[in-house]
């Protein structure tokens, strides 16, 4: 008896007869067993991936598939076989932006303009990933403006904040699961030098200005600093002539504000002819709608009057120079030109060292004058 019982339990520890030991399965990043399945719930490139399989090696499978797709660029999320393409996303952002009554519309659109043919318009919105948004900032970045110069960082970094901002209403409108521009950083900008007119050179403008109306509209930018979109878009139901005063409540940063005006700004209104089918004080062919930027006319007065590296802008950062380098201080510069921080300003502070001179003599005024009244009642 004894002995059948020592020979069953040798029997039982033999290698044949041992249970079987499973295997530790190695476990995948993104992958998770939710009861008898298999959950893929990750990211990869900015997109998120999601599949439901029976076991680990078909869940594995599958990620690898998805994410060669991904690289491919021919990846589609089941959850958006409509296809939205890139020029799709742009019309109907675009028509968001015409909705909400976004400012400076022209220039967005031409932003996006060139995002389509760059990106390509039949690109599937989804297949857009964080290579594709920085291998287009590195390709305008090297090439040529209309100008035949070399693309400004300024240029690029505004072009790329519309691409990030179209993808982050994707996201919104759940078109996409995360924006792939996400973390792209904006190129840096050389603000430092930044080219305005001088005296004779803003005379010379004047006079070889093609037309009554360029000229008025040149007056007006530099004695006011208005940007070309605030010029060309005033009504008349905001200039104030005998206040010497112009409301704007369509301003870049959304804000209402009031610029002053010069003698000089005045008589440039005066000067101009008020038509009574229109309410703008620059109208374009069509009363209803203002005068559209006269790029031709401009270039047309540059070439006359012999000046290189002037865009309109530069009319704005005339008169902000000029007002720094009269001894206008820059909190009142900021007031006038409608700077929202004062780091915009700062900018022409080179301009005038006069200002940080009175400073440090102010300084030892009052340091002498205490130490003098110290003296005195000693």
């Amino acid at each position: 008896m004894a002995t059948d019982i020592v020979n069953e339990a040798i029997q039982q520890s033999t290698p044949e007869n041992k249970p079987e030991t499973k295997k530790r399965q190695k476990k995948v990043s993104g992958i998770i067993k939710r009861g008898v399945r298999y959950q893929i719930d990750t990211f990869y490139k900015g997109i998120r991936l999601r599949d439901s399989c029976a076991t680990s090696e078909a869940a594995d499978a599958s990620l690898r598939k998805m994410k060669s797709l991904i690289d491919e660029g021919r990846w589609l999320d089941k959850k958006h076989e409509s296809k939205e393409t890139i020029g799709d996303l742009a019309k109907r952002y675009l028509k968001w932006c015409e909705d909400i009554r976004q400012k400076d519309l022209k220039t967005k659109k031409q932003r996006i303009g060139v995002i389509e043919a760059k990106i390509g318009k039949d690109t599937p919105v989804v297949a857009v990933t964080r290579a594709t948004v920085e291998r287009y900032q590195a390709e305008r970045l090297s090439s040529l403006s209309w100008r035949n110069t070399p693309m400004k960082p300024a240029t690029v970094n505004r072009e790329l904040a519309a691409f990030k901002h179209m993808l982050t209403k994707a996201v919104e409108w759940e078109i996409l699961e995360n924006n792939p521009a996400k973390g792209v950083k904006l190129s840096k900008e050389n603000n430092r030098r930044l080219r305005y007119l001088t005296a004779e050179e803003y005379q010379a403008l004047i006079d070889a200005c093609p037309s009554a109306t360029m000229r008025a509209i040149v007056i007006v930018a530099v004695n006011t600093g208005m940007r070309i979109g605030e010029v060309l878009n005033l009504q008349w139901g905001y200039v104030r002539i005998r206040e010497c005063r112009i409301e704007i409540d369509v301003q870049k940063n959304g804000e209402y504000s009031t610029v002053p005006l010069s003698g000089e700004a005045v008589k440039a209104f005066i000067s101009v002819p008020r038509r009574i089918d229109s309410i703008y004080v620059f109208p374009g062919k069509d009363p209803s709608q203002p005068l559209y930027y006269p790029r031709r006319q401009f270039d047309k007065a540059l070439s006359s009057a012999g000046l290189k590296n002037v865009t309109f802008h530069t009319l704005r950062h005339t008169a902000a120079s000029h007002m720094v380098m009269a001894g206008v201080d820059l909190a009142t510069v900021q007031e006038i030109m409608r700077h929202k921080t004062i780091a915009m300003t700062l900018r022409y502070a080179h301009l005038s060292p006069a200002h940080k001179k009175s400073a440090v003599d102010a300084l030892q005024n009052a340091l002498i004058g205490k130490a003098e009244k110290g003296v005195e009642t000693a």
